[in-house]
């Protein structure tokens, strides 16, 4: 562990340990491949090291199935503030910060559609980490987080991240959306298009605007190394 992540887990483990009794809960913003979900982890992995009981929830589970996302034209502004359930989210950030256990649908990301009647019940105790590209992009959610955290880094370094994790499923996964496409140059114009159509513009247009509405900024190198962590 870095100075910097040490740094950043203490300052959190005092943010969390000065509101006792409630559910507390913290939000990670930013944009698709930055590492939400790794840091999301990490913090989860240190907190519990430091006696706190910690759940993960990723946001894509708050995405609308992708039948209606055809059905309203969206199916390639996947992602975007519209194709989410905004009012479910907003309910299922409100029970838990009321005190409420929760729950959130999941999302397969071998068929990249929200499993028919599956759903993750998430208890009211402890710590909540909540992580999402979506997750800073409404007042409603913003005021629900005791600490909301925004994971910045160059978009060159994300698309290499990103281009990384989409070969990691096709060696893994061959069950997937992704994998089964089996002409090699189509499937990386269909990812290009992606990256550059789809996750450039939602996070120039909708995900990085929220970085002025954190707590914390953590600057990623393309190591994937902490380079800076600004409080605010």
């Amino acid at each position: 562990m870095t100075s910097l992540d040490a740094q950043l887990l203490a300052r959190t483990a005092e943010r969390v340990a000065a509101r006792p009794g409630r559910t507390f809960l913290i939000g990670i913003a930013g944009g698709v491949a930055v590492g939400k979900t790794t840091l999301a982890h990490r913090l989860a992995e240190g907190l519990k090291d430091a006696g706190f009981t910690v759940e993960v929830v990723a946001t894509d589970g708050f995405l609308r199935p992708n039948r209606e996302l055809e059905a309203a034209g969206l199916n390639l502004r996947k992602g975007f503030p519209e194709t989410y359930d905004r009012d479910a989210f907003h309910r299922f950030l409100a029970e838990l910060a009321g005190g409420r256990a929760a729950a959130s649908p999941v999302y397969s990301h071998v068929t990249y559609d929200i499993v028919p009647g599956e759903v993750r019940r998430v208890p009211a105790r402890g710590v909540v980490i909540v992580e999402g590209v979506n997750v800073l992009q409404t007042p409603q959610a913003r005021a629900a987080f005791g600490l909301s955290l925004y994971v910045d880094a160059d978009p060159a370094d994300a698309k290499a991240w990103y281009l990384a994790r989409l070969a990691r499923i096709v060696a893994e996964e061959p069950d997937s959306f992704i994998a089964r496409i089996d002409d090699p140059a189509r499937r990386d114009a269909l990812i290009e298009a992606a990256w550059t159509q789809i996750n450039l513009v939602n996070l120039r247009d909708h995900i990085a605007p929220t970085m002025a509405h954190a707590d914390v900024v953590v600057r990623k190198r393309a190591d994937h190394a902490l380079e800076a962590v600004a409080w605010r």
